[in-house]
């Protein structure tokens, strides 16, 4: 099954639709604090990945030292087809990403060569009938290191219409210490494209990836950030840089807001409005606080940015009177930007959520030593729609309270399910073994509605985390089940 397109068309329906029907797979027994993530599906069904330690937020990266991490086929019943274990590949590899590349399984894994000092890339395509390798490993990308060094990671990005792959990674100059980016691209029989490394001004822990895009032409986008030192008070200097085939050089835009802070930026590649679109906070006082929208148009053609600012309104305001605030409660903070989603006509529609850690260390006296304990804070979500010139066409607050304690926050936050005319947001209402599950929906004038899809005595946990939206009006979900691990399909 090709990877399906969704274009997020706004109708002036303002009707709520909760026609969900709730598929429940088969529980399984084998439950001891697993993490599991949905990968994606073909025609042969839903691909699954588990592991006993939790993933890389980024992407799908895990270590197999000491760790059991298996691949699944479940079917479309939800039920499992096979079973693959990923130290089969190699107990000392770390996988970097697990994808489905041109209605293919691929498994991308990082190994060391002790004999050269080099941290090599493979990419391993799964059998999706057999759940066996179906093909031997192919070396895409090596970082050279010596003993004292960084060993590095590679990040992998797909072009949208699935033609070609990227793999990237930063690395120390060994004469003077700063950082090289290095790009490589295969075209869908990864027979290398071009590459090149581009030698930047700034060192490791200056310069900051925040995002990756792969076009569909082939070019690689880069989104950066700086940071100049440990102030609170700091300018993060954002910058799209464009890698592309003919070019040794990058070509880099600086985005800057007179006066302002630019606190958090995501960005998507808008083909049908042939621009780059970048949406996100801003602060008048600080680099951590938020003060309203910043929304970014950056040509395709020219690549010249055009910025755009507007600041929260009072009456938005003051629905958050009860929660921390900065600048006399015209600042929020503890929101970051999760993810943008393209609107036809060139704006966007922007996700944040309220999240932070507290930690606690005591000592035990029984054991002689000191434990530290981290609290997760999952709080509000906001949605943002913003038109082309900039301006906030509506806002909308999705009102939630999660508090866990040293579970990686993977029970916590929520996934979204974006249909032609609204978005369904599904999380946990709380985070214990027994908790209502809520699917809130926004329409295309911002308001919501929420029902309880799940009630609190069906004994289920989600795993927003590990989710995946598969189908136009399908999403899977890892879940517990009374201490059993399982997987709900909500269907709209």
């Amino acid at each position: 099954m090709k990877n399906f397109i969704l274009i997020l068309l706004f109708s002036f329906s303002s009707s709520f639709l909760f026609a969900q029907k709730i598929d429940l797979g088969n529980p399984d027994k084998s439950y001891q604090r697993t993490f599991i993530k949905v990968i994606g599906q073909n025609n042969k069904g839903i691909f699954i990945i588990k592991s006993s330690s939790t993933f890389n937020s980024k992407q799908d990266q895990i270590r197999l030292r000491d760790n059991k991490a298996e691949l699944m086929l479940v079917g479309n019943n939800l039920n499992t087809i096979w079973t693959y274990s990923l130290t089969n590949i190699n107990a000392e590899a770390d996988i970097q990403d697990i994808c489905i590349f041109n209605d293919s399984l691929y498994l991308f894994y990082a190994l060391i060569n002790k004999e050269f000092n080099k941290n090599e890339l493979f990419a391993q395509k799964i059998n999706s009938t057999r759940g066996i390798p179906d093909t031997a490993p192919i070396l895409l990308d090596a970082i050279t290191f010596d003993k004292k060094r960084n060993r590095g990671m590679f990040y992998i990005k797909k072009s949208k219409n699935n033609k070609s792959i990227c793999s990237m990674y930063k690395q120390n100059d060994t004469e003077d210490e700063k950082l090289n980016i290095s790009i490589n691209v295969f075209d869908s029989t990864f027979v290398k494209s071009w590459g090149h490394k581009y030698k930047t001004e700034y060192y490791d822990g200056v310069l900051f990836l925040n995002d990756f895009k792969l076009s569909n032409d082939g070019k690689a986008f880069i989104l950066t950030s700086l940071d100049l030192d440990k102030k609170l008070l700091r300018d993060k200097k954002y910058t799209l840089n464009v890698c592309s085939p003919g070019n040794d050089k990058i070509i880099s835009t600086t985005i800057i807001l007179d006066k302002y802070f630019i606190n958090d930026l995501k960005m998507e590649i808008d083909y049908i409005n042939r621009q780059i679109v970048m949406a996100g906070f801003y602060s008048e006082l600080n680099s951590f606080s938020s003060a309203g929208i910043t929304y970014v148009k950056i040509s395709l053609d020219d690549f010249k940015p055009k910025l755009f600012t507007e600041s929260f309104k009072a009456k938005f305001l003051n629905e958050f009177n009860t929660e921390r605030t900065v600048n006399r409660g015209t600042e929020l903070i503890n929101y970051y930007i999760d993810k943008i989603i393209l609107r036809t006509d060139g704006g966007v529609i922007l996700l944040s959520e309220s999240n932070y850690v507290t930690e606690s260390t005591n000592y035990n006296s029984y054991y002689q030593l000191y434990t530290t304990s981290y609290t997760y804070h999952y709080d509000n979500i906001l949605l943002f729609s913003i038109n082309p010139n900039g301006k906030i066409h509506w806002e909308s607050i999705v009102r939630k309270n999660q508090v866990s304690e040293d579970d990686a926050a993977f029970y916590s936050s929520y996934i979204v399910n974006l249909d032609a005319d609204k978005l369904n947001i599904i999380y946990n209402k709380y985070i214990r073994k027994s908790t209502d599950i809520i699917s809130c929906t926004i329409n295309n004038r911002g308001e919501n509605s929420e029902k309880v899809i799940i009630k609190e005595n069906d004994n289920i946990l989600l795993m927003p985390g590990g989710g995946k939206q598969i189908s136009a009006d399908q999403i899977i979900i890892p879940c517990i089940q009374k201490n059993k691990t399982n997987f709900i399909r909500v269907t709209y």
